[in-house]
């Protein structure tokens, strides 16, 4: 039976997990739980109101019922469409995340970007350390004039007071 084949009465009555298998039974495919719940919502006239607790119920019921398996990056599909010897962590990495846009651009871009942000930090190291090698070429210069300047000004206080 498929859902077409239910009168507006069945269809309110049956519950949102056999709906569930009907919608899976029919598509023969595994689906998104969000276009899942959408086919569900839509055929029985859910309202906004009852969404939520909805959507947590059925996730619930679907995790619970033996009939229907998780096959990972939120994807469902029946237990029956699948051997006795795979076990549900082997299904459960049936599919795998997909990346959002352009992945290999975005990483390029990024490498790119890691790449000069390296190359400034070195030229910038190299910078520091030819400043700290000219301090060591002058060490020793200038430090009478400095100790001149100290006491210039701590007798130029004393005679203030």
């Amino acid at each position: 039976m498929t859902i077409r084949e239910l009168s507006r009465e069945q269809v309110m009555e049956t519950s949102t997990v056999e709906l569930a298998y009907l919608v899976l039974k029919e598509k023969r495919e595994p689906i998104l739980y969000k276009d899942l719940f959408t086919e569900i919502v839509n055929t029985k006239e859910i309202d906004e109101d009852e969404m939520d607790e909805r959507r947590t119920k059925l996730y619930t019921s679907l995790n619970t019922d033996g009939r229907f398996v998780h096959l990972g990056a939120n994807h469902w599909g029946l237990k029956a469409w699948y051997s006795v010897d795979k076990s549900e962590d082997d299904l459960g990495n049936t599919f795998q995340p997909t990346p959002r846009g352009n992945d290999d651009q975005e990483s390029e871009n990024m490498e790119d970007d890691l790449e000069d942000l390296e190359d400034e930090l070195d030229e910038l190291a190299n910078e520091e350390d030819e400043d700290t090698e000219e301090k060591d070429d002058f060490e020793g210069f200038g430090q009478d004039d400095e100790g001149q300047d100290e006491e210039d000004s701590k007798g130029a206080d004393e005679e203030e007071q």
